[in-house]
This record gives C-alpha cells, structure tokens and sequence, in this order.
C-alpha cells in the first residue's frame, strides 16, 4: 500500500538534477514530499521540519511516517556559503573538507571560514549541538520516523527508534545521484522500503 512519506535532510536525501536517485524511486509508489537540501547542517535539517509545520499545524496528520537522513556533526551553519550560492548546494552549510582545497584571493568569506576552521573549530563542542539538535528533532516529529544515517560519526550519536546505518553501504556505492551509484540508490531505496514497511 502507498505511504505518505516526508524526506527531510542533507543531499543524501535531496533532488538531485543529475539523475533519479532512491528518493524518487521512493515516489514512484508513494506521496512523498522532498524537503531535503543538499549540504545542509542538522541546524538547517530541524528548520526544514519547522517550515513544513508552520505552512501546517496539523502537519503530520497528512504523513504516515518522516524519513531523515543526517549530517556530519562537523556541518557548521551559516547563512551565505563562500562558495556555493547556486544551484543544488544553494543552500549549503560549511564543512572543512569543503573548502581546504580552495583558495580565492579575492573571496575574503572563503578565507574567513578556513580561518575560523584552522583557529576556533572545536569538535566536542560542535558534537553537542548536534546531539542536541537531533534530540529536537526526534522530539518534534510525533509519527513514525526513520533517522538514516550515512556516516559512522553520525551513526555513532543515533538515539532514535529506527535507524538505517548505510555508513559501510556508502563507501562501496559511491555516485554522482544522492551520492551513490544507480547500483548504490537501489540498495538504499530496498533497505529503506524494508524498514518502512516495519514501521509505517
């Protein structure tokens, strides 16, 4: 039977224009409403939810289940990337691996945030705020919600209920759709489609 389903996440879980990845394979046979943004922090993960729920109240009434798929702890917030301002990374937060290999004289945000990375990032302080901002979200959504986790840190800080590690798929399947290969989406849409079919 189809489900009703809201995606919200990083771009493991975001519309990729390069192809058809699980997400939409994952519409094929369900509703299934895609407010996932590609490289975007936990803090920009909780705020997706939030946005959903303030166009409605009684948001969850039209879902079955939510599906989130969860960043590195180490995705810092900002408002304007230095580097990605178009296109599918829009709407990206900063992560080191990121931007250590670029370098532009005449961007001064790109050399800020190196700096700010080189000089005042501080691991355990960044991996309580993620711990508690994925307490809110698991707290906001009050439906059966599948946490996916594509990263063994991440994976690491799971607390929720249901939980799809694909922190040994990711490596093996790496792509250009969703980050995987088309080989590497249908293995994570079957996953997915088996938890889902436990939970909602």
């Amino acid at each position: 039977m189809a489900k009703r389903i809201l995606v919200a996440g990083d771009s493991f879980a975001a519309e990729w224009p390069t192809g058809k990845g699980w997400v939409h394979k994952l519409a094929e046979d369900n509703a299934v409403n895609i407010v996932a943004q590609a490289g975007v922090g936990e803090y920009k993960i909780l705020k997706q939810l939030h946005n959903v729920s303030a166009t409605d109240p009684y948001w969850v009434n039209n879902y079955d289940c939510v599906i989130v798929c969860h960043t590195s702890p180490s995705r810092i917030h900002t408002p304007q990337h230095p580097v990605h301002k178009e296109g599918l990374h829009k709407n990206c937060d900063l992560i080191y691996s990121d931007l250590e290999k670029r370098f532009d004289w005449f961007n001064s945000r790109l050399k800020t945030a190196k700096n700010w990375f080189w000089h005042h990032y501080d691991d355990e302080y960044q991996i309580d705020i993620y711990n508690m901002i994925r307490e809110k979200i698991k707290k906001f959504i009050s439906i059966p919600y599948l946490a996916v986790d594509h990263f063994e840190i991440s994976n690491f800080y799971a607390t929720e209920d249901h939980i799809l590690d694909l922190s040994k798929t990711w490596p093996k399947y790496r792509g250009n759709i969703n980050h995987y290969t088309v080989e590497g989406n249908q293995i994570v849409y079957n996953q997915i489609v088996d938890k889902l079919d436990k939970i909602c």
